[in-house]
């Protein structure tokens, strides 16, 4: 497994798509029981907030994750937000965003298009 993150709009899903070739899961749309049958996950920090939202332990989920690619933007910088809500969803894509960096075979930080290799 590779694991790619950064910021919000820095094309982490083009510079993705040049390196792994298969059927890509979108985060915000595509059914999460069905997550396994794809190779690379896009937008995983939405995946975390869906499971959260349905009662289900992202953490655990994280943890029995198999996929080529992962893909999920940075939530832990800027604003600390009023919510508590806002709060646990942060940390929670944070802890599991450690989990796959922990797992993966490496981890690329992609800015402006431009990856970076962090592990």
């Amino acid at each position: 497994m590779m694991l790619y993150t950064g910021g919000f709009g820095q094309s982490k899903l083009s510079y993705v798509l040049k390196r792994h070739k298969g059927r890509v899961f979108n985060g915000e749309k595509d059914s999460i029981e069905n997550i396994e049958e794809y190779d690379i996950i896009n937008k995983y920090n939405i995946v975390v907030k869906r499971l959260m939202a349905m009662g289900k332990d992202p953490i655990g989920f994280t943890r029995e994750l198999s996929a080529d690619a992962v893909i999920g933007d940075e939530t832990g910088c800027g604003i600390v937000p009023i919510d508590r809500e806002d709060t646990i969803y942060r940390e929670t894509v944070g802890r599991c965003m450690c989990i796959l960096a922990e797992k993966s075979e490496g981890v690329v930080r992609i800015i402006c298009g431009i990856g970076q290799v962090i592990k």
